[in-house]
């Protein structure tokens, strides 16, 4: 299990690499199958593979800009930092985070989903009352990555009434499920007054390695400016109520404040 671990880990801060290896090893494997096919078909095979694997990373990679502009970290002149939260909003694991960031008096970014906004719309109220940024991340959390125009249209589009019906107003922040941007995902985006955030530090709380490993990634990384991505729905998400508790202080000690999104890109929220 820890070499599986392992092996996770690596392809996750190296998957450039690993998709060329991946797919490279896919292709052998046909021709091992079929080894009456001649290997330059083989060959054709990965150099496609490696083409469409490079039309597409543009939108997968958080730091890129090539497809339209993303806010992936904010400013550097301040020693602050912006903590964001996706999935939401999903109780007990929401009303616990907030418990932690109203105790801390810490404001955060919450980037939530429009089916779960309109089962727990308390939720969502209690993150505006207290301060709190609320973007939408889109309305069912589909990948947005391989949907046409329309539909990631509709996803951003349902997202945003979803919580208009909720907080009175617009949201005025979007994040793309996965992170996955094709160029029209973004125009929608811009066409509908949306700015589109990423992240710079991720921890990776969906994969539950423990409170303590999980604080340990984002303190060892973390810099002025950073946009952290942590969840607050779409499983058990106490390990990372946990770390959380743990990881405030500890960026405290190391001088790092913090503050919603809006303001870490230097322009005031709605």
């Amino acid at each position: 299990m820890k070499r599986l671990t392992c092996l996770r880990d690596w392809v996750h801060e190296n998957y450039r690499l690993a998709y060329v290896l991946g797919t490279g090893a896919l292709a052998l494997g046909a021709w091992a199958v079929v080894p009456e096919a001649s290997p330059f078909w083989s060959l054709g095979a990965w150099v496609a593979a490696l083409a469409l694997g490079a039309i597409l990373e543009p939108g997968v990679h958080v730091g890129s800009q090539l497809y339209g502009p993303v806010l992936s970290r904010g400013r550097t002149d301040r020693a602050v930092l912006a903590l964001t939260f996706d999935d939401g909003p999903c109780p007990p694991h929401t009303s616990r985070i907030l418990d932690v960031l109203a105790r801390e008096k810490v404001q955060a970014t919450f980037f939530c989903l429009g089916r779960e906004v309109r089962r727990h719309p308390e939720l969502v109220r209690r993150m505006v009352r207290e301060g709190h940024l609320v973007g939408t991340h889109t309305e069912n959390h589909c990948n947005l990555l391989f949907s046409t125009p329309g539909r990631s249209r509709r996803e951003i589009l349902e997202g945003c009434r979803s919580l208009a019906l909720v907080m009175g107003q617009e949201p005025g922040w979007f994040r793309p499920p996965y992170g996955m941007r094709p160029p029209w995902t973004l125009k929608q985006a811009r066409n509908l007054g949306m700015t589109t955030a990423l992240w710079s530090n991720c921890p990776r709380d969906w994969q539950r390695p423990g409170a303590e490993v999980l604080a340990r990634r984002v303190v060892d990384r973390a810099r002025p400016g950073d946009v952290v991505l942590l969840h607050d729905g779409g499983g058990d998400r106490s390990q990372t109520v946990r770390a959380l508790e743990i990881l405030i202080p500890e960026l405290r000690r190391k001088g790092l404040g913090f503050v919603r999104l809006d303001a870490l890109a230097g322009s005031p929220g709605p």
